[in-house]
């Protein structure tokens, strides 16, 4: 089970989505995550894309988003997290949306009327297209002038940190947590 930590959802735990299909975020790196975002949570927009099980962008909203947007491929994986919570915070359902979409390919496709303020990204480790998913993100104009990004990522990874001045984005803070490598990103202009 994935506990969530902090927060007005503190203590409910999620079912713990086939490992063969899903790396959900440690409860260390969530709480990493949540620490460096604290200030920028409360009413945010926060997307979770790769979402998996959903416990990121859960443990966004106990701790102050407004919306949260999950955007997985594998639509068996959403329809849980939806069901899960129908059925654990149905008075608190209305506050989150669902896409099934691949983020790299169909981000333009998959925008929803509110922008996020907040973006997490969590592919698999080694994901293969880092650049074209930060090129459409950064370049692609989804990521507003007062977005924040965190990306996690294996440590081991070659992301195109080169690549981001010229989509407009800068690294704000590198942090290394076991083999879970994460970055916060924001736009040159923040």
């Amino acid at each position: 089970m994935i506990k969530i930590q902090s927060g007005i959802l503190k203590g409910k735990s999620l079912p713990l989505p086939d490992p063969k299909k899903v790396r959900p975020t440690s409860a260390k790196v969530r709480s990493a995550v949540m620490n460096m975002l604290q200030k920028d949570l409360p009413g945010s927009v926060f997307w979770d894309l790769f979402s998996g099980s959903g416990a990121v962008g859960l443990e966004a909203y106990s701790r102050g988003a407004s919306r949260v947007l999950f955007l997985d491929r594998d639509r068996s994986l959403l329809t849980a997290l939806e069901r899960w919570i129908f059925r654990e915070i149905p008075d608190h359902a209305s506050h989150f949306s669902f896409k099934v979409s691949d983020a790299a390919s169909s981000l333009d496709s998959a925008l929803p009327t509110l922008p996020p303020s907040i973006l997490f990204l969590d592919p698999p480790y080694h994901y293969p297209d880092w650049p074209g998913l930060l090129n459409a993100l950064c370049g692609g104009g989804i990521v507003g002038a007062n977005c924040l990004m965190v990306l996690e990522y294996h440590h081991k990874d070659s992301l195109p940190w080169g690549s981001l001045p010229d989509w407009g984005c800068q690294i704000l803070s590198h942090h290394n947590y076991g083999e879970s490598g994460v970055s916060l990103l924001a736009p040159s202009t923040r």
